[in-house]
């Protein structure tokens, strides 16, 4: 059975009854993203690669959840986010940084000044994606707002699938250097909260 966006819900309910087909489907929609995200914040592309495990073992371990979940995408990164927040806090991060980690990971507990860092550094990333050349952007905007897949947004720009992941790269290097610029450290923090 093929699987696109507009059944993602069968999908979903297909992988909450143990349908291990549905699951790789899932895996191959999504990891890249994951991947994406762990390197991130890692800088290791082999821890990279063991959160990116732990996160779709979660998401098995959890299916049964699945059938309920409206939000795939928002749900996901939730449980990235914690996945790799966790490995953070007990290998990278020293522990006087944790709660600096687990302040900016809640999204529901921001202070007033919290809350305006968090809009300007969104309004920042808007302003990133919107200076991005338009092919870039095409891409970016492809795989983050529509949630296609490399061979998706290969076959609708007529590009090769490297060329899409080369953008993509491409893409989250350069979104983080305008950051980097121009939103100091929480710009980290808004980038994963986007993605």
């Amino acid at each position: 059975m093929s699987y696109n966006s507009d059944n993602e819900r069968e999908l979903l309910r297909q992988v909450a009854a143990g349908d291990e087909y549905a699951y790789r489907v899932l895996f191959d929609r999504y990891s890249d993203r994951m991947y994406m995200n762990a390197l991130h914040f890692t800088k290791s592309a082999e821890l990279a690669q063991d959160l990116t495990q732990e996160i779709f073992i979660r998401i098995w371990m959890n299916r049964q959840k699945l059938a309920e979940v409206d939000r795939f995408d928002a749900w996901l990164f939730t449980v990235a986010r914690n996945v790799i927040r966790n490995e953070l806090k007990k290998k990278i991060l020293p522990v006087e940084n944790s709660e600096f980690l687990n302040a900016y990971f809640r999204d529901n507990n921001l202070t007033p000044q919290e809350r305006v860092e968090y809009k300007e550094l969104e309004t920042a990333v808007h302003q990133a994606i919107e200076n991005l050349p338009p092919q870039m952007q095409t891409v970016f905007l492809l795989s983050r707002q529509e949630g296609l897949t490399h061979e998706e947004i290969a076959r609708r720009m007529n590009i090769s699938v490297v060329s899409s992941k080369t953008y993509m790269v491409r893409c989250l290097l350069a979104i983080r250097k305008h950051l980097g610029k121009n939103a100091g450290k929480l710009g980290i923090v808004i980038f994963f909260l986007y993605k």
